[in-house]
């Protein structure tokens, strides 16, 4: 995305700060999600909790997953999951996501997200910070041997147990707890104490490109679709604008 973004600005294709999400990583036992994950290998549930009305959301649910840790550009450290057709685990994980829409004269959404990850990389020495649930509640920090007595192990292993909401924004921290409390209702068990909190999970794809209702850029027979676009938070959609921009090609051609 911000090579993207340099793209644009040395060809003034036009474009706009997007949609910056910064949220976590959640890890629960399978039991917790048995219900949803029957259902829907991928759930997709939206929230708008007080006091901000900001949107929130899960991302990336991995029934019997792995948490996992991918390096940016300057070892930026991001938290992720995914999860193996033969190779289960006893825990669920999914992504929490705070969507945020800055005002001018903001419009850096890359690098805001980047200096959120850089503080909390900064508390977990380069590596990825996790958290109970029940100690952010409580006012404080989690340690190792809390972690190794507990009833959800983290199946990213080389995460540093700490106090993931001495760099997370207030806003974005109080989105999603609020949003973990909700959810708490569709789903018993969700904000249980020992359900464990990684940070940070902030997405890259925070610069919007102007396009036309068939993603024509400002510029002539050059176009832009899928998350690069800043249009699509997903592979369905984007798969989808792919389809689309074919069949726009293939009426244009003939």
């Amino acid at each position: 995305a911000d090579w993207l973004k340099s793209i644009c600005v040395k060809h003034n294709i036009s474009h706009r700060a997007g949609t910056v999400d910064i949220g976590v990583r959640v890890e629960v036992r399978n039991e917790v999600m048995e219900k949803v994950n029957n259902i829907l290998y991928e759930s997709k549930l939206i929230g708008y909790p007080r006091p901000y009305r900001d949107k929130v959301r899960t991302f990336c649910q991995n029934p019997g997953g792995y948490v996992s840790q991918e390096n940016y550009d300057n070892n930026l450290a991001v938290v992720n999951g995914h999860s193996y057709k033969d190779r289960k685990t006893n825990n669920t994980n999914l992504a929490i996501l705070s969507s945020h829409n800055f005002r001018n004269p903001f419009n850096e959404p890359i690098k805001y997200g980047a200096k959120v990850a850089e503080l909390l990389n900064m508390l977990g020495d380069g590596k990825i910070l996790v958290q109970r649930y029940g100690d952010i509640l409580d006012g404080k920090r989690t340690w190792d041997h809390e972690l190794s007595r507990s009833n959800v192990r983290p199946t990213l292993p080389d995460a540093v147990a700490g106090d993931i909401t001495s760099a997370m924004p207030y806003r974005a921290m109080t989105n999603i707890l609020n949003f973990i409390e909700a959810l708490n209702v569709v789903v018993p068990g969700f904000a249980g104490t020992e359900t464990l909190i990684y940070a940070p999970e902030v997405k890259f794809y925070s610069n919007k490109v102007e396009i036309s209702t068939e993603f024509e850029t400002n510029i002539k027979n050059l176009y832009c679709l899928g998350d690069a676009s800043g249009w699509t938070r997903g592979l369905m959609m984007s798969s989808l604008m792919g389809v689309r921009m074919g069949q726009i090609l293939g009426k244009k051609t003939n």
